[in-house]
């Protein structure tokens, strides 16, 4: 039995895009890396992916308000005593 007969063809589909992005990036990685005075452009490369991870990446929830809400959820008291 060879590797295709085991794959699902919408497995097959995400496996070949997979390939074709690692393809792409170890290429422009190792392009970055020989090319002398592309460091900027890298770091604005990252800059710019980095603000648009944030901008499409869901929130995280503020850690200190988390453990507020989990608390005063454990302890239907303390909500009476937040007020002063």
């Amino acid at each position: 039995m060879n590797r295709n007969e085991s794959v699902k063809p919408c497995d097959e589909v995400l496996y070949l895009a997979a390939g074709v992005a690692d393809v792409v990036l170890g290429g422009a990685r190792g392009a970055l890396r020989r090319l002398p005075g592309l460091g900027e452009v890298r770091e604005e490369l990252r800059a710019r992916g980095e603000l648009a991870w944030g901008r499409t990446a869901p929130a995280a929830e503020a850690h200190l308000e988390l453990l507020a809400r989990r608390v005063s959820e454990r302890n239907p008291q303390s909500k009476q005593n937040v007020g002063g």
